[in-house]
């Protein structure tokens, strides 16, 4: 235990120092800032009540001083939690073994494509197929010390710090009895998640999310001194700064050294971030906005790199086809900047993507299934008692399916299938032969499927 404590002394010495040190210049502003209120609210009830002054001090400092000593003990808790407390892990294999959601398809014999399914529209992709240009646009979009930190940036605790708002904070503990707002957000404004904190946040903790979204109060004396809004978000954030650091360390020891464990995370980010219009991870999103493989950009492309590394931030308002235009150029111009910046771009290079307009192709037609009865067929073989081969793993892209049948073949068959049912109605069924241009009358309608061989194939991913 006394080596285990040494190791983190020695690990986290440095930030827990940066830690303080910001800490402490926030302290002597705060308690500026809470004198001057107190003075005035002092002087307020001086002139309504008889002997307010002094009653006044001594309920705001009482107020305060157990506000401070509640928010203590949630740190010491959350410190214990995070560096300690190895209970109720979540299972890391399908997450290393980069189990995401994906794309099924059903093939024909030949390979040709009959229909994608999916859940998730996502593309999964390794490190290596990811270009330096676009990997440069995340790092310097979201996380610069991405290769150096161990899952936790600690550089980043005083900005996020310097984001509280200490006025709505007081506020909030001397309000004597009065409701909260579950939407009001006093502290926590400026997120500082690093790339694996967003990963941590959005593969194991989507409930706790939710919930910090959600209008209901959390009760107990934390929600009563910052805000039920700001004591959910506190808790989730960590939560995410304790699985983070277990994640890093698994995938090292996975991996075998640091930067082969940050190569693989950074392509599980790659792969798993939603990127807006129902895509997700890089590739699907290249495509879709660009009409272009990931794998095709080049340095000539750092105006699409950057614009691909800003969705993350909301992909509701940076998507490159959002209304927004002019928000949009703003976040891909500040991402050049800090390409610039990190030395990833020139600052000629930056300036020629800046003047680059935001293009994106026209939405695709929904291309129709070319077989579909042969997909109702493979649907309804897929509803067997086998649940590794089941409509739900073709849907999440874990087995791809090669039916039997040749397109070309079913092709020419429909054609010769369509013209004698029009035959037959002519010669047997007059009357809905004149009749079809008002569409009553009956109708003959047939599917046939012609299979190559006796059997098909499923392809596991």
């Amino acid at each position: 235990m006394k080596e285990h404590m040494l190791q983190i002394h020695n690990r986290h010495g440095k930030a827990i120092l940066m830690y303080v040190a910001g800490l402490g210049s926030r302290a002597v502003t705060w308690f500026k800032r809470m004198r001057a209120r107190l003075l005035a609210a002092a002087r307020q009830l001086h002139r309504n009540h008889s002997g307010g002054l002094r009653w006044a001090v001594r309920v705001v400092i009482g107020t305060t001083s157990a506000a401070a000593i509640v928010i203590a003990l949630v740190l010491i808790v959350g410190l214990c939690h995070v560096y300690f407390d190895r209970a109720n892990l979540p299972d890391i294999e399908p997450f290393a073994r980069l189990e995401f959601p994906a794309i099924g398809h059903v093939y024909d014999t030949n390979g040709q494509q009959l229909i994608e399914l999916a859940k998730e529209h996502r593309q999964i992709v390794q490190y290596g197929d990811i270009p330096p240009i676009v990997r440069d646009a995340i790092l310097a979009a979201e996380d610069r010390n991405f290769f150096s930190h161990n899952g936790v940036d600690y550089s980043r605790i005083p900005r996020v710090l310097s984001k509280v708002r200490l006025g709505t904070l007081l506020t909030r503990i001397t309000r004597f009895g009065r409701a909260d707002e579950a939407d009001s957000l006093a502290m926590l404004r400026q997120g500082g998640s690093t790339i694996s904190q967003q990963l941590v946040r959005a593969y194991f903790l989507r409930n706790l999310t939710d919930a910090e979204n959600s209008n209901d109060l959390r009760p107990g004396a934390l929600s009563y001194v910052i805000g039920a809004r700001s004591a959910k978000k506190l808790v989730r954030k960590i939560e995410e700064i304790r699985l983070s650091l277990w994640m890093e360390r698994q995938m090292r020891k996975r991996f075998g050294s640091k930067r082969r464990a940050k190569e693989e995370i950074l392509a599980r980010y790659a792969s798993f971030l939603y990127m807006g219009d129902g895509q997700y991870g890089f590739a699907a999103a290249a495509e879709h906005y660009f009409g272009r493989p990931l794998a095709s950009f080049t340095m000539a492309d750092a105006d699409k790199a950057a614009l691909l590394a800003g969705i993350a931030k909301s992909p509701r308002v940076y998507a490159p086809n959002a209304p927004d235009v002019e928000r949009i150029s703003h976040r891909r111009n500040q991402i050049l900047a800090l390409m610039v910046k990190r030395d990833f771009i020139s600052q000629d290079s930056a300036r020629a993507a800046e003047q680059c307009p935001i293009l994106v192709v026209a939405p695709g037609k929904v291309n129709m299934p070319q077989a579909p009865a042969v997909i109702e067929s493979v649907l309804r073989e897929l509803k067997g008692d086998d649940p590794e081969v089941s409509v739900q793993y073709l849907l999440l892209g874990r087995i791809q399916v090669y039916s039997t049948v040749d397109t070309r073949v079913q092709h020419i068959v429909n054609e010769a299938l369509e013209r004698g049912l029009l035959m037959y109605e002519k010669a047997f069924l007059p009357r809905a032969a004149d009749a079809s241009s008002t569409r009553s009358g009956p109708t003959l309608t047939a599917t046939l499927i012609v299979p190559r061989c006796l059997c098909g194939n499923l392809a596991p991913q």
